[in-house]
């Protein structure tokens, strides 16, 4: 059995992460730092979860953030209510804070220096927001995984499974929570992978799993070096959606 992992959805991700820019990495911002740029802003950014066009192109063709992942260098931009403040997040695991101007054009500044240029420069519409070559689509919240492929009622042989939007599992001896696997960067496997687990504790089973039509299809995951490298053993279960 799994240890030490985490159960976590995408949103702990953005707002937990933080990585300074690569040409400076330097502690946490001083405030005096982060209110120095003035920030004309546009009011419908506020609240606003933006992810990678080609990862999510390659997520709604394959159901596999496995296959996605090579799109996940630079995978998400989300903006605070007041729309003034940018978190950069890296194969959902690495992330910073950025200070926002939207007038002519989108600027982000990095908050760890006092730079009259900005890091990242772009554009931003109703639908696309672009920096440098790489453009994003607005998604409706941070779990868009979850709530594209996962969220619903399940039959596992005339057995009622259902997965919530907080990650609650129901129906499922022994396990209470759910977490889908979106970063890979470490990990070497053959097959996407879902964590079943129980609250307050460090213990998770891990699956593999694919999509078959209608339904999920799971796999015994076979561990070679436990987190880091392992393989899909023989199916032990499939769901199908209700």
């Amino acid at each position: 059995m799994k240890k030490l992992i985490i159960l976590a959805t995408l949103s702990s991700v953005i707002f937990s992460c933080n990585k300074p820019s690569s040409e400076s990495k330097t502690s946490a911002p001083d405030s005096t730092i982060t209110t120095a740029i003035e920030t004309p802003l546009k009011s419908d950014l506020g609240n606003s979860v933006w992810v990678n066009a080609r990862y999510l192109e390659t997520l709604e063709q394959t159901k596999s953030p496995l296959k996605a992942k090579v799109y996940a260098d630079t995978v998400m931009v989300s903006f605070n209510a007041a729309a003034d403040t940018a978190n950069l997040v890296w194969n959902f695991h690495e992330g910073s804070a950025y200070k926002v101007k939207n007038g002519d054009k989108l600027e982000l500044f990095n908050v760890y220096e006092v730079k009259p240029t900005p890091e990242y420069s772009g554009s931003i519409d109703a639908s696309t927001l672009k920096l440098g070559n790489t453009s994003f689509k607005k998604v409706d919240e941070i779990g868009f995984v979850e709530k594209k492929f996962w969220i619903g009622k399940f039959d596992n042989q005339g057995k009622t499974i259902e997965l919530r939007a907080d990650n609650q599992l129901l129906g499922v001896d022994g396990y209470d929570i759910y977490r889908v696997w979106v970063d890979y960067v470490t990990t070497q496997t053959n097959i996407d992978l879902i964590d079943f687990g129980k609250k307050d504790s460090d213990k998770t089973k891990t699956y593999g799993y694919k999509f078959d039509g209608n339904d999920i299809v799971f796999y015994d995951f076979i561990w070679k070096e436990d987190g880091v490298m392992g393989k899909a053993g023989k199916e032990v279960f499939r769901w199908k959606r209700m």
